[in-house]
């Protein structure tokens, strides 16, 4: 939501006070809200990195010991054990 205002913020002012054409306008205001928020929310961009880190970092949903008897038995069957 913050970058959408920081491009708003520079696309206005040089689409309507400017009155450069819409396509250039956002181009422009594409590249600097991209580079403001590069570097003064740096926070944001840690806690996303984070929040991707841990999640290919989690071993997934833990198994119950039913679940593992199960899967136990199910592996004696198909070897033919019984």
């Amino acid at each position: 939501m913050i970058r959408l205002a920081l491009f708003f913020a520079v696309f206005l002012p040089l689409a309507y006070l400017l009155m450069w054409p819409i396509f250039t306008a956002g181009l422009v205001a594409l590249v600097i809200a991209f580079a403001l928020s590069y570097l003064f929310l740096n926070n944001l961009r840690v806690a996303a990195n984070a929040d991707v880190q841990k999640m290919f970092n989690s071993k997934g949903p833990k198994k119950s010991r039913q679940d593992l008897d199960d899967e136990a038995a199910e592996d004696r069957f198909l070897d033919g054990e019984q």
